[in-house]
C-alpha cells in the first residue's frame, strides 16, 4: 500500500506493515519529514528502484544497552534516502527494487524503552543527507484500515514488560488510526511525546472528552496539537498511550492490568 507521497515519488509498504509519521519525539518527525514502520519481519525497500550509497555503523547518544545503530544512505531518482535502526543485509553499490530485503530492525539506542523495533525512513537532499532536521516533506494518504474505537473503554488483549495492547470494546468505521476527531484521525505518543497530530485541518482536538487547542498547521495539511496532560486508566495515571496508523490497537505505557481486564481512558 501507498502510505505517503515525497517529492512525487510514492512510499510504499506491505499491507501487514504498520508505521507512524507523528508517534516519536524526533525532530524530523515533528516536521512531517519521516515515518517510522513496524514490519512484521525483515525491513523492506519502500520505493520502486535505488542503489546503495553507504552502509555504516553508528554511535547512539543513550546510555542503554544498546549503544550502536546502523545508517543505510539508498539513491532514489537522484535523492537519497536515509535509514536508521537497521542492521543492514545489503552492500554498496547494490541495485534494489520494490520490497527488497534492506535487513533486519534493531534495537537502538535512540528509542524510548516502550518503543518497538522498526525502521526510520527520510528523503532528502543527497548533498544533506545525515542531519536529523532537512528531509523532503511527506504528505500521508488518509487510508480507511482499521475500526476506530468508539467510547473510552478497552481490552487488555496483550502484556509485556514494557506496555500492554489494548483493543476497543466497541468499534465504528474504519480510518487510519483507531481513534479520530470529526472523522480526522489522530495520531501520537500522548502526552510522552508532547505532542500528537490530526491528518487534517482543526481549530482544537477532542480527544475521550479533553479538548486540545491546535498549535500548528504543516503544509502538508497536518494540524498539530501540544500534549501536556494527564492520563488515567481506570483512575490510574500512566505514562501515556500511542496511537499508531494501520495499528487497531492502542499502546498502554504504565497501568497495573492483566491481559482480559477492561481499561477506561481519561485524558485530564
Amino acid at each position: 500500500m501507498i502510505i505517503a507521497e515525497i517529492e512525487k515519488l510514492n512510499l510504499e509498504i506491505p499491507d501487514n506493515a504498520w508505521f507512524s509519521f507523528f508517534n516519536t519525539p524526533y525532530p524530523g518527525h515533528r516536521a512531517g519529514a519521516a515515518v517510522d514502520v513496524y514490519f512484521p519481519d525483515k525491513a523492506l525497500f519502500p520505493f520502486e528502484e535505488g542503489r546503495v550509497l553507504e552502509v555504516r555503523k553508528i554511535r547512539t547518544p543513550q546510555y542503554v544497552p544498546a549503544k550502536e545503530d546502523y545508517l543505510l544512505i539508498i539513491e532514489v531518482d537522484g535523492l537519497c534516502l536515509k535509514v536508521l535502526h537497521v542492521m543492514p543485509s545489503v552492500k554498496t553499490g547494490e541495485k534494489l527494487s520494490l520490497y527488497d530485503e534492506i535487513g533486519s530492525m534493531i534495537v537502538s539506542g535512540f528509542f524510548s524503552p516502550w518503543s518497538d523495533r522498526h525502521a526510520h525512513f527520510e528523503l532528502r537532499d543527497c548533498r544533506d543527507r545525515y542531519r536529523a532536521r532537512g528531509g523532503f516533506l511527506m504528505h500521508p494518504k488518509i487510508l480507511n484500515l482499521v475500526p476506530v474505537a468508539k467510547g473510552n473503554e478497552f481490552e487488555v488483549v496483550e502484556k509485556n514488560a514494557r506496555y500492554l495492547w489494548l483493543r476497543p470494546v466497541k468499534k465504528g468505521r474504519k480510518n487510519l488510526t483507531p481513534l479520530e476527531f470529526s472523522e480526522i484521525p489522530i495520531e501520537g505518543g500522548l502526552p510522552h511525546y508532547r505532542y500528537g497530530a490530526v491528518f487534517g485541518s482543526a481549530e482544537e482536538v477532542e480527544i475521550f472528552g479533553l479538548k486540545i487547542p491546535a498549535e500548528k498547521r504543516l503544509p502538508n495539511g497536518v494540524t498539530l496539537f501540544e500534549a501536556r496532560f494527564q492520563v488515567l486508566a481506570n483512575g490510574q495515571e500512566v505514562k501515556g498511550v500511542g496511537i499508531y496508523c494501520n495499528q487497531e490497537m492502542i499502546k498502554l505505557i504504565g497501568g497495573s492490568f492483566e491481559v482480559g481486564d477492561l481499561v477506561k481512558i481519561e485524558f485530564k
